[in-house]
C-alpha cells in the first residue's frame, strides 16, 4: 500500500511539474506578435489581443507617435509656436485613414531564438514620392494666386499642409516593400518589444511614407 501511494505521489507530481513546464511558455508565436504588434498600432485591431500578449495597451505608442509627428512636421515648416499642431494633427489622421484603406504587409522570422527572436515587416507603405509633382504644383499654383505666401511663413506652411491633404486621399501603395525589424525578449508568457518607441516610429514612417530608417 504505501508503495503504491509512493508511486501515485510519484505520477502526480510528474504530471504537475509537466503542466507547470507547459504553461510556462504560453506566449503567442513570434510571427503572431508582430502582426498583433501592427494591427494594433497602425490599424487599432487586435487591441485586446496586443494587451494579452505585451501586457500593456498600445495607446501610449499611438500617442507618443502622433506627437512626435506633429513636432517634426511643425520644425520642417519652421513653425514652433504650436499654432498649426491641430491641423498637423489632422494632417497625422489622413494618413491614417489611407494607410489603412490601401497599404498592407507580410511578417517572417528571422531569428527564432526562443528568449529574443526576431520578425522582419515587410511593409508596401503609401508612395508620397510619387504624389510630390502635385503637392509642388498645388504650391506654386497658390503662390501664383497670393504671392505673399512666399514672405509668410504661416501662409507657406499652411499652403504645404493644404497640399498633403489633398494628395494624401490618392496615394496608392508603393510597389517596393520596405523592411522593418522588430525585435522581441521573452517576458514570461508574454513578450515586450525591445525599443518599442522607435520601432513604432519606424513602422509609422513605412506606412506613411513607403520609406525606412
Amino acid at each position: 500500500m504505501k508503495k503504491k501511494l509512493t508511486l501515485m505521489f510519484v505520477v502526480v507530481l510528474t504530471a504537475v511539474i509537466t503542466l507547470s513546464a507547459c504553461g510556462s511558455n504560453n506566449a503567442v508565436e513570434p510571427k503572431a506578435a508582430a502582426d498583433i504588434a501592427v494591427n494594433t498600432i497602425i490599424f487599432n485591431k487586435d487591441v485586446e489581443k496586443y494587451k494579452d500578449t505585451f501586457g500593456k495597451s498600445a495607446t501610449a505608442l499611438q500617442i507618443n507617435n502622433k506627437e512626435t509627428f506633429t513636432k517634426r512636421f511643425a520644425a520642417n515648416l519652421k513653425i514652433t509656436d504650436g499654432s498649426m499642431n491641430e491641423e498637423i494633427g489632422d494632417l497625422y489622421d489622413a494618413y491614417t485613414k489611407r494607410a489603412k484603406e490601401v497599404t498592407k504587409y507580410t511578417s517572417k522570422v528571422t531569428n527564432d531564438d526562443k528568449k529574443k527572436p526576431t520578425v522582419e515587416i515587410s511593409v508596401n507603405g503609401l508612395d508620397m514620392a510619387s504624389m510630390q509633382a502635385e503637392r509642388l504644383a498645388a504650391f506654386k499654383a497658390k503662390v501664383k494666386a497670393d504671392p505673399s505666401i512666399e514672405k509668410d511663413k504661416k501662409k507657406s506652411a499652411k499652403a504645404v499642409i493644404d497640399g498633403y491633404k489633398t494628395t494624401i486621399p490618392k496615394a496608392k501603395a508603393s510597389k517596393k516593400a520596405v523592411q522593418v525589424k522588430l525585435n522581441l525578449e521573452a517576458n514570461e508568457d508574454q513578450w515586450k518589444i525591445k525599443d518599442d518607441e522607435d520601432f513604432a516610429n519606424n513602422l509609422y514612417r513605412a506606412f506613411f511614407t513607403g520609406t525606412a530608417q
